[in-house]
């Protein structure tokens, strides 16, 4: 099942509002909503590290909570770092949202 021309809702969760969209090639796209698209695409350039066997989840419907690292930690055995650029960075991405801002994926 291909992901191509998919796009995920994101929320603000301050407010409840759709606040941009994602797409399956990690562009964002604007919903009236020019902050989120600023914070979304600067939080988008940032290295996230996780644990080995957390990689390959489907941000629409995952179970398992992330352990997730901030970018200057150092790396151990069995952690991880993604890049923007990895093919798993967008499914992490989605999941940590809001963890590291007010935005958070929503089906």
């Amino acid at each position: 099942m291909s992901d191509k021309g998919k796009s995920y809702a994101i929320y603000d969760m301050r407010t409840g509002r759709l606040a941009a969209r994602i797409s399956s090639n990690g562009a964002v796209q604007s919903e009236d909503d020019p902050e989120a698209v600023a914070t979304l695409k600067a939080l988008m350039q940032r290295e996230i590290i996780i644990r080995e066997e957390q990689i390959d989840s489907d941000p629409q419907h995952a179970d398992v909570e992330y352990d997730l690292f901030p970018e200057e930690s150092m790396c151990y055995l069995g952690l991880v770092t993604l890049r923007p650029d990895d093919p798993s960075y967008l499914q992490v991405f989605l999941l940590r949202l809001p963890y590291v801002s007010h935005y958070e994926l929503r089906s």
